[in-house]
C-alpha cells in the first residue's frame, strides 16, 4: 500500500462502500448520482493509489478482494462518524430552508404525498422536499432519506416511529373482467380465477388474503410484478383480481371491490426518522405536516369508499 497517498477523503470511504452495499458499479453510480465511468475512474485511480486491488470483477458484480475485507470495518466506522458528524449539524439547523428526504412506498408517494405537500411548499417555500419513490425500506441511520413512510412498525431503537393509520386492502378487479369470469360468491369461489400478484421482501410470488381468510390451495396468477403500480395498471387493464389498497383504488378509479364484505388484510402505517433529527427545525416542520395530514385522511387509507 503506498503510505504516502492512502484513502484521501470520505469520498473515497464513500464510493467503497457504495459499491460493497450495491454490488456493482452501476448500482452505486446510480445511488451516489454521478456516472458509471466516472466511478470507475475514481475506483482505478483510488486502487492505484492504494497499490493494491479492492475489488472483483466478475461480470457486472464487484466482489471484495482480501484487502478489500481487511479495511471493510475500518470503513464502516469512519462512515458512522461521518453521518455522527451530520446529524450532529442538522440538530443545530434552527432555519426552515435546505432540503428534507421523504421516502414512501409508490401509491403513498406517488399518488397521494406529492399533492398533500403542495401547502406545505407554499407556507415554507425555502424547503427543499426530495420525494424518493422506494418499495425497500431506505436506511435512515445511514442519512438515505430523512423520514419514512411505512407500512410495518420499525425495530431499530434509534429511530423515532409515530404509527399513523391502519392501511386497508380488499379484492379489486375490473366490471369487464368480471362480467366475462364465473360469479364470485365466496371464497372458495376465487380458484376459478386470474390474479395480479406482487412479489414479497422475500423475492417470492405473494398473493396474501390475510390471516383470517385462509383458502385451500394456491391462486392462479397471469401476471406477477415487483412494482405496485405495474400491479395496479395491471389489474385496471382486465388481467384478473389483485390486493390493492383501499385508497389507492379510490384515487385511481375504474376498479370495482370483489367480495367486499371481507377486509383481506391491515397494515399499521408509521412516520419514522432518526432521533437525533427531531430538533431540526426543518425536518421536523414536514414530519409535523405529513402526520397531520395522513390523520385527517385516515378514513381513505383505512376504508373502502
Amino acid at each position: 500500500m503506498n503510505s504516502k497517498d492512502p484513502l484521501r477523503d470520505w469520498a473515497d470511504i464513500r464510493l467503497f462502500l457504495a459499491i460493497v452495499d450495491h454490488g456493482s458499479l452501476l448500482a452505486a453510480s446510480e445511488h451516489l448520482s454521478s456516472s458509471q465511468p466516472t466511478l470507475g475512474r475514481r475506483l482505478a485511480a483510488m486502487e492505484e493509489r492504494l497499490g493494491v486491488p479492492l475489488f472483483v470483477r466478475t461480470g457486472r458484480r464487484m466482489q471484495l478482494t482480501d484487502t478489500g475485507r481487511t479495511i471493510l470495518e475500518n470503513a464502516r466506522r469512519m462512515e458512522r462518524e461521518m453521518l455522527a458528524i451530520e446529524r450532529a449539524v442538522d440538530v443545530q439547523s434552527k432555519g426552515l430552508a435546505g432540503e428534507v428526504v421523504i421516502t414512501a412506498t409508490e401509491g403513498t408517494g406517488t399518488e397521494w404525498l406529492a399533492p398533500e405537500l403542495y401547502e406545505f411548499h407554499r407556507q415554507y417555500p425555502e424547503i427543499v422536499l426530495n420525494i424518493h419513490v422506494d418499495n425497500r425500506a431506505m436506511n435512515l441511520l445511514r442519512r438515505e432519506a430523512d423520514i419514512a413512510l411505512r407500512l410495518g412498525q420499525p425495530t431499530d431503537p434509534q429511530l423515532i416511529a409515530k404509527r399513523l393509520v391502519t392501511v386497508g386492502f380488499g379484492l379489486y378487479a375490473t366490471q369487464g373482467y368480471l362480467d366475462h369470469s364465473p360469479p364470485i360468491r365466496g371464497l372458495e369461489d376465487l380458484h376459478g380465477h386470474d390474479f395480479v400478484g406482487l412479489y414479497g421482501a422475500d423475492g417470492k410470488p405473494q398473493l396474501s388474503l390475510g390471516d383470517y381468510h385462509p383458502i385451500d390451495g394456491p391462486l392462479r396468477m397471469v401476471v406477477v410484478t415487483n412494482s405496485p403500480s405495474a400491479q395496479i395498471s395491471a389489474a385496471r387493464a382486465g388481467f384478473g383480481i389483485a390486493v390493492l389498497s383501499h385508497r389507492w383504488v379510490s384515487m385511481r378509479g375504474d376498479l370495482v371491490p370483489v367480495l367486499p364484505q371481507i377486509s383481506v388484510q391491515e397494515t399499521d402505517m408509521w412516520l419514522v426518522t432518526h432521533e437525533e433529527l427531531r430538533h431540526s427545525a426543518r425536518i421536523r416542520a414536514v414530519s409535523d405536516y405529513l402526520s397531520e395530514r395522513v390523520l385527517a385522511s385516515k378514513e381513505q387509507f383505512r376504508a373502502r369508499q
